[in-house]
């Protein structure tokens, strides 16, 4: 049956992968330079990844996996919640490391974050699913549909971070306010 997973062997690799990302880019991204800096030999991470790209997608997948809008019965609470929340993950070493690379490997390589787009698909349309049915719940009648509303909320969030100007919190406020109208 073999050993138990050590999950802070796995996170200690993951964390080699994001930095030899951050130093090297895609194109030095290689299982060697991420056991080498974690200290572990290959048969040990390929137990776990099959290549340092996938180690590298679940350090990042990691990072969003409670990126999904609740609905508490408030969608302007609940969207000013997820608003905030997805602008706070810009301050996350991971995410702010990876994200260059992805926007640049999205351009010139994209296959290389398939799965980063397919789980980012995933949570988005999970998302819009929840809005939707939220705003039909408690009323809202929005100008923008569900899909329209996320989008404007993550585009205005993600240009803020490109900009190096983060959105504020009255900002957010408003911007979800506006956006439920």
């Amino acid at each position: 049956m073999g050993r138990p997973r050590q999950a802070d062997l796995d996170e200690r690799i993951k964390r080699s992968a994001v930095a030899v990302l951050g130093e090297q880019g895609f194109a030095g991204l290689s299982v060697n330079r991420v056991c080498q800096r974690a200290g572990v030999p290959r048969p040990t991470f390929y137990r776990r990844w099959p290549s340092a790209v996938a180690a590298l997608v679940d350090a990042f997948n990691d990072r969003f996996d409670d990126a999904l809008l609740t609905d508490t019965g408030d969608a302007k609470t609940d969207l000013l919640s997820f608003a905030t929340s997805v602008r706070n993950r810009y301050d996350d070493a991971v995410v702010s490391v990876c994200l260059p690379a992805i926007h640049e490997a999205r351009r010139h390589e994209p296959a290389l974050i398939a799965p980063i787009l397919e789980a980012q698909r995933q949570r988005r349309k999970a998302n819009v699913s929840t809005l939707t049915k939220a705003l039909a719940e408690q009323g809202h009648e929005p100008v923008l549909g569900a899909f329209e509303i996320l989008f404007t909320l993550t585009a205005a969030i993600d240009q803020g971070y490109l900009a190096g100007r983060p959105l504020a919190d009255d900002f957010l406020e408003r911007l979800v306010t506006a956006t439920l109208r």
